[in-house]
Parts: C-alpha cells; structure tokens; sequence
C-alpha cells in the first residue's frame, strides 16, 4: 500500500484536502457560469448580485464566507450556503479517492470524473440540464487514462478503449430502450437525454456489472432527493392559487366567458428533482466501494 507509512498518508490527504476547496471553488464558478452564459476562460470572480470583482480576502474557501457571514462585502447581498458546501464537498470527494486508491495514476482520473461529475450536478440542479461538454470531459479523461495505461504496460490499448465503449453501450441501450417505453406509457419524459449519456459515461468507467450496483444506489438517492424535496416545499396559499387561476382565465379570456374549476397547472418543472446528481452521487460511491460490493455479491455464489 502507497499510504501504509503515517507520513505520506498525511501528506497525502493534505494536499488532497487543500486541493480539493480550491477546486470546489473554481468548479462553482465554472458551473454557475455556464448556467449563465458567461464565459469560463475569461473573466475574473465577480459578486452575482452587484458584479463587483472580488478581491483576493473574497477567494479563500470556507473562510471567506464565514468570516464574511454569508453576506457580499460590497454590497451586503447574502451569499450562498452552497459555495462552502461544495468546497467541502469537493475537498471529500477529493479525499476519499486518495485515501482509497493512494497516489497513483488511477486517483487522478477519479479525481478528475469526480470534477466533472461536480459541476454536472450543479449545472443540473440549477437549469435542469447536463452539459454536453461536461459528458466529453469525462470520456475523454477516461480515453486519457486507459491510452496512459496501456503506454506503461497495463494492457493492450486498443483492447482497453474497446472494453470501455462496451460497457457504455451495454448500460446506456437498455436504460434509453427503457425510457422510452416509460415515455410512450406515462406521456412525458421519464429520463433525461443528459442522464442516458451520463450513464454511458458511468458505463465507460466501471463496465456493466458494477453499473447494475451504480444505477441502484442512484435510483434509492433519486427517491431520497425527491422525498425530502417535496418535504422542504411549502404549501402554497389556497386563496393564491384561486387568484392566480382568476387572473389567468381573464387572461386568456378577455370576455370573461371561460369558466375554470380547480387550481391551474404548475409549471412544467415545478417541483422536479433532477436525476443527474444522483447519478453522479452514485458513480463516486461506486469509486469507492463499487468493486467491493461486486465481489461480495458474486462471492455469495461461489460458496
């Protein structure tokens, strides 16, 4: 093991640890400027209430939004709790691999896939949609990764691509195959095009038979998310809802010949939990635990 002396496990987990909050920082920024249609490679960090740029005291994660108490110090506006929360999401993340894989080449590309699964989520939460450049980072990490294996001896390189194209094709087929009949069944969409990709991606990295543990554990957090999504949504007020159907009826009826009953129809995505941060939440656990839930299971049959 590459972390068995204390000394280089600490050190390890240190700059992992460090690198981690620093990237947490930059991949918020990364991901909210996608959503908004700013550019990622010019530009500096800016306030997003009053544009200020933001100074070097402004950039130091976690600590300037504590010592800042969540608030813009230029223009008072509060800051979001999510900018702390994902440094220290992303500092774990970045953690956990070193701890389970130790230095090597294989912690770096799941750092990275851990990166880019990071602000998919956040692009996801925020607009509802996963970026196709984020599904092109990941595979051509992964294609990065196995040329570099197969450069230094682990394999036949052509051979390794091969397997990883399968593995995405053997997971993401079915799940489109399924999600279509759901679509044709239900009469709206069941699963999003980015999701069936991102599957494919997950597919790429871990192979078919770890993704049948992967899209399980997305499947029970997706239920979770949507389960206390609902519990942190208000009730909205009746007497709202009635004026808001009034004011849409005359609207749309300037006579005032149409007549409704009941309460008018939420928005198309009211109320939705996007499925890619379970996903994503679903691919960093099976980094972690992903090979030894599969020889367990399959070490059941082998008694």
């Amino acid at each position: 093991m590459l972390l068995e002396t204390p000394m280089i496990a600490t050190y390890a987990a240190v700059v992992a640890t460090l690198l981690g909050l620093v990237m947490g920082s930059f991949l918020n920024c990364l991901a909210w400027r996608m959503t908004h249609g700013e550019s990622v490679l010019h530009g500096r960090s800016h306030c997003t209430s009053c544009g200020h740029v933001l100074g070097p005291a402004d950039l130091v994660p976690v600590l300037s939004w504590v010592f800042s108490r969540g608030r813009c110090r230029y223009c008072g506006e509060r800051v979001s709790w999510r900018y702390p929360a994902t440094e220290v999401l992303c500092a774990v993340m970045y953690l956990s691999i070193v701890l389970c894989y130790g230095p090597t080449l294989q912690a770096i590309e799941l750092i990275a896939f851990a990166s880019v699964l990071l602000v998919l989520s956040l692009t996801d939460l925020d607009d509802y949609i996963i970026p196709n450049a984020t599904i092109v980072a990941a595979i051509l990490i992964r294609v990065a990764y196995l040329v570099a294996v197969g450069a230094t001896g682990g394999g036949n390189t052509l051979e390794l691509l091969r397997d990883a194209a399968i593995g995405g094709v053997v997971v993401a087929v079915p799940v489109l195959l399924l999600a279509l009949v759901m679509d044709h069944v239900l009469g709206r969409e069941s699963l999003g095009g980015g999701d069936v990709k991102l599957l494919f991606v997950a597919g790429m990295y871990f192979g078919w038979r770890q993704c049948l543990f992967l899209i399980v554990v997305a499947c029970v957090l997706g239920l979770v998310f949507s389960l206390l999504g609902q519990r942190g949504t208000p009730e909205p007020d009746d007497s709202a809802l009635q004026a808001d159907a009034a004011d849409a009826a005359d609207a749309a009826d300037p006579a005032n010949t149409h007549v409704t009953d009941g309460e008018p129809e939420p928005p198309a995505n009211a109320h939705l939990i996007p499925f890619g941060p379970s996903i994503a939440a679903a691919c960093w656990i099976t980094m972690l635990v992903g090979e030894s839930v599969l020889r367990w299971y399959l070490g059941l049959f082998l008694l």
